[in-house]
């Protein structure tokens, strides 16, 4: 089997002689020399059954053994090799205590390269069977899913789409965190109407030193289920928070929730930027407007230039969306050159007015924005949010040969139905046919009782039993009352009726009758 190889390695003459000794290995195949470690994380993210990464100790911007840190808590099963300059003792050390599995120089001997690949690749394909075998559907994620949202420009609505998919995603039942990284002009405590005293600063101060119980005291537990880390209360505060200790900050919050949102703000600095680069998914908020659009499209291609992102792997969501708008998102689509998220926010403006002045988020009932909402948490991945390095399954689509299978058994049990229903009204002709026999034969008695019932063939008894009949019929309506299949006798004191059954229809009757007999009570004539 072959095994697959992928390197990072920004020095070209470096690149080109250990792709070169690759060559002469047939059963390893390099898949790809990225040049910075955000490439490399994004390729690492996106090929599956990837065996063994290969990093060179001079790659940026993000620091090496950061770099292979950050890859082996995202994917513990993948074995990382460290190509030093000089391969020291302290140099393995490092290594090691990234979670390397080896250290090579960077002019390696043939037969040293291949056995250190070989012997990383083995431990790789067993970790990765062990992984599978031993996974829970559904707890297969080391990391909580991480999203940035970075605002085009401001007043897009940045914030408060942050605040409302952490809500959504809290109360579909994840645990969630809601970290602010506009760390000059952050706002969220407005927005929530929170006060606390500890902020990102003072886990940015204890970097080096934090735990889990650390992180807990800086957190606000929000009612509505998110927890808060706010950005500092002085704007000055924010020049002390590094992009390494963002770093740490985030790995160790991830560690502790399913989801975390990162309200990145509209300026992008060191710290807001490591946000950026570790996302699974880096949003940009924009409206539809030119000028929001343009700051859009110019945002991406910084991440771009400064390697935070590739622009293809950062996406635009558009608020404030309404029909009216002049510019539909078709049009945005070819103006952002990104991709644009295929749920928007409509525009909205009376309904989050009260929630902004009071701090309630909950004060927002346009079922609209709320469904929205809704949509653009599933979309992000947030609501049932699928696990770091899950492949999400493309839908689903019925097979053309389950079709033609489901319309053949449908035209099977097609006559079957017919028949049932068939029955069923046949019973209910039955019913009807009863009722009205029993109708027939209660008047028949209380006529017979005070007219009389003669079966001479005289006039009057001839105009007698005319009348009894008469009111007999009377009780019944439709067909039922036919002559030839209703028929009217008085036997041994009782009124006997007795009516043909229908057969499907009224008209169409069967040789077989209903017969009702009612106790004839002789009143008399008065």
């Amino acid at each position: 089997m072959t095994i697959q190889v992928l390197l990072g390695i920004d020095d070209r003459d470096l690149a080109s002689s250990l792709t070169g000794q690759f060559r002469e290995l047939p059963d390893i195949k390099v898949i790809a020399v990225e040049t910075t470690s955000s490439h490399l994380a994004s390729t690492v993210a996106t090929v599956p059954q990837l065996d063994v990464v290969l990093v060179h100790q001079g790659l940026g911007p993000l620091p090496a053994l950061d770099l292979i840190r950050d890859l082996v808590v995202r994917q513990p099963q993948l074995a990382v090799i460290l190509i030093a300059d000089e391969a020291t003792a302290e140099t393995l050390s490092g290594a090691m205590a990234a979670g390397a599995r080896g250290v090579i120089s960077n002019d390696p001997t043939l037969s040293e390269l291949q056995n250190r690949v070989h012997q990383a690749s083995e431990w790789s394909r067993t970790m990765r069977r062990h992984f599978t075998s031993t996974e829970v559907p559904g707890q297969s994620g080391r990391l909580a899913r991480l999203v940035t949202l970075c605002g085009a420009k401001g007043g897009v609505g940045t914030t408060t789409l942050a605040i409302h998919l952490a809500i959504a995603a809290s109360s579909a039942g994840q645990t969630v965190c809601l970290v602010d990284m506009d760390l000059q002009n952050g706002d969220i405590p407005g927005y929530l109407d929170v006060q606390h005293r500890h902020t990102i600063a003072d886990l940015a101060a204890a970097a080096g030193d934090l735990d889990g119980a650390v992180v807990a005291e800086a957190l606000y537990v929000h009612p509505s289920g998110p927890h808060l880390l706010l950005a500092p209360g002085q704007g000055e505060d924010a020049e002390e928070i590094t992009a390494r200790a963002v770093r740490q900050i985030l790995t160790v919050v991830r560690s502790r929730y399913d989801v975390v949102i990162v309200d990145g703000g509209t300026h992008i600095a060191d710290a807001n930027a490591m946000a950026v680069e570790l996302a699974d998914e880096a949003v940009i908020v924009a409206t539809p407007d030119v000028p929001s659009l343009r700051s859009a499209r110019r945002l991406a291609r910084m991440f771009a230039r400064l390697a935070i992102r590739r622009e293809e792997d950062v996406s635009v969501l558009l608020t404030r969306q309404d029909r009216r708008n002049e510019i539909q998102p078709e049009l945005a689509r070819k103006m952002v050159g990104s991709p644009l998220r295929g749920v928007t926010v409509p525009a909205v403006f009376r309904a989050l007015e009260e929630a902004a002045n009071t701090g309630s988020p909950g004060a927002v009932k346009n079922s609209d924005f709320r469904k929205a909402v809704g949509r653009a948490a599933a979309d992000l991945g947030l609501v049932g949010a699928v696990p770091q390095q899950e492949a999400v399954p493309p839908p689903s689509r019925p097979k053309q040969g389950d079709a033609g299978a489901v319309a053949v058994e449908f035209a099977g049990i097609l006559p079957l139905i017919a028949l049932i229903f068939l029955l069923v009204w046949q019973v209910v002709l039955i019913g009807l046919t009863s009722t009205y026999s029993s109708h027939a034969a209660n008047e028949a008695a209380r006529a017979v009782a005070v007219i009389g019932y003669d079966k001479r063939n005289t006039e009057e008894a001839r105009a007698n039993r005319e009348e009894v009949r008469r009111r007999a019929v009377s009780r019944i309506k439709g067909d039922w009352k036919d002559r030839e299949h209703l028929s009217i006798n008085v036997v041994d004191g009782y009124a006997v009726v007795t009516i043909d059954t229908p057969i499907l229809i009224p008209g169409l009757r069967s040789s077989w009758g209903i017969e009702t007999r009612t106790k004839i009570v002789d009143e008399g004539e008065g």
